[in-house]
């Protein structure tokens, strides 16, 4: 589970068991609320989320989107090596 970074109180990250997934990225902020936003072409689109207020989940979506090109790299790097296709 490889955070990318911490922001705003909540910690940005990627699940190793989400490899078939497309471009995402994980928030949490004590673990206890959790939230995940697929990383668009244009814009992230909430997923799915469990116990974030909306206000939480605005100012989440703002910093994936201003981080979207950092979060996409960064997936792309983590998911290159853990792949399904990899492990064969």
């Amino acid at each position: 589970m490889p955070t990318i970074f911490y922001k705003l109180g909540f910690r940005f990250y990627f699940l190793s068991s989400d490899c078939s997934e497309p471009p995402h990225i994980d928030v949490s902020d004590d673990g206890k609320k959790i939230c995940k936003f697929w990383l668009r072409e244009k814009q992230c689109e909430l997923a799915d989320s469990s116990g974030f207020l909306n206000t939480d989940l605005r100012k989440i979506e703002r910093e994936v989107n201003l981080s979207s090109t950092l979060l996409k790299t960064k997936f792309n790097e983590f998911y290159k090596g853990n792949s399904p296709e990899k492990k064969s």
